[in-house]
């Protein structure tokens, strides 16, 4: 049941990414993702909260269960009120285009996104920080570390306008933000960091706890030692991993401006992140005491982390304000709408990408 659980939620994440990515112009597609992501966020704090309200009984889960089961059914007659694509204008007058497909087309299109050197390099930052998240896998201890985790998510929208907003050029506008992603996952880390080697007592750890158990009694020592400090980790993680969800799909954004192909990236980057996760969990949740400490996971995906984002930047040196490709190869009766705006668009059929057939 689980796994269908995580395949609906997956495939619903990936369609609606792709129309918040699809439907805005450039210079909202980035504050567009950050409603959708505090969205998101809502509804899972308030799962949280009831839980944590509850303590977490059986009883309560069910009830919870139910109360989404009836939301996601409700998802199908929301989804009639969207505008069909072909229908859809932005302000600045520019139809939306994208050519049917067959499935074989499809498989073909997914199957040539890893023949790609740019969307190999940013394999590393898809997989990285959903481990680091699985590795960690530190439960909220209460309602005051969900607040607070909630509020430095809130920080995401400040990078949203600075993607955004036209202050420099977007290649510039991309660089400063990844300074400042980079920056805001340091912190965290080492806060985190420095909760672990805050004179914890380790003579209390049983010899055949798991990392995952050794972890969850470091950070249960902290809390009651350590409390600020703990509290200030939750935080930062709030606004780190916003900051990660935001940056990376909207790099995937400035890709190209086709529904398809951004359907075909988002869909690879939401199966490698559900893959990080799940990976960097298992791991850690399975090594034994006398093999590492609890620390080791965190260095090792503190590494792959930090790895990623040297990737990130080879990719983002090569963005520029638009796509590179003219508007003299788009046909079709939706052209001529598009003569006019300074907005480049692709189709499909040319399975064209910025930069990307380098």
């Amino acid at each position: 049941m689980e796994i269908v659980d995580a395949a609906g939620y997956d495939f619903g994440r990936v369609a609606t990414l792709v129309l918040v990515l699809g439907y805005p112009s450039e210079r909202w597609k980035a504050r567009s993702l950050a409603v959708f992501l505090f969205i998101e966020q809502l509804s899972m704090t308030l799962g949280d909260l009831i839980v944590i309200r509850n303590t977490g009984s059986d009883v309560t889960r069910y009830h919870v269960s139910i109360a989404a089961l009836c939301i996601t059914c409700l998802s199908p007659f929301v989804s009639l009120a969207i505008a069909p694509l072909h229908k859809v204008v932005r302000s600045n007058g520019v139809f939306l285009l994208a050519r049917k497909t067959t499935f074989n087309e499809e498989i073909c299109g997914t199957v040539a996104i890893f023949k790609n050197k740019y969307m190999l390099l940013l394999l590393p930052y898809m997989f990285s920080y959903p481990f680091l998240f699985g590795s960690a896998n530190v439960p909220f201890p209460d309602i005051l570390a969900i607040m607070l985790y909630d509020a430095g998510r809130i920080f995401i929208a400040v990078m949203s306008l600075m993607l955004d907003m036209p202050w420099a050029t977007r290649r510039t506008r991309s660089l400063v933000s990844l300074g400042m992603l980079v920056v805001c996952c340091a912190v965290s880390l080492g806060v985190t960091a420095g909760i672990r080697s805050k004179g914890i007592n380790k003579s209390q750890i049983n010899p055949t706890w798991s990392a995952l158990e050794i972890s969850r009694y470091i950070f249960a020592q902290a809390l009651a030692k350590h409390r600020a400090l703990i509290y200030t980790s939750y935080f930062f993680a709030g606004v780190a991993s916003s900051f990660v969800e935001l940056y990376g799909f909207w790099i995937i954004g400035t890709l190209t401006n086709d529904i398809k192909a951004s359907a075909r990236f988002v869909g690879t980057y939401q199966s490698v992140m559900s893959i990080g996760g799940l990976v960097g969990y298992q791991l850690v949740k399975n090594i034994p005491h006398r093999y590492t400490t609890s620390n080791i996971p965190m260095y090792v995906s503190s590494a792959l982390t930090a790895v990623s984002f040297v990737f990130m930047y080879f990719v983002v040196r090569r963005i520029s304000e638009t796509n590179d490709w003219t508007l003299g190869s788009i046909t079709g009766r939706d052209s001529a709408h598009a003569e006019n705006s300074t907005e480049s668009i692709t189709i499909v059929a040319d399975v064209k990408y910025q930069h990307l057939d380098e």
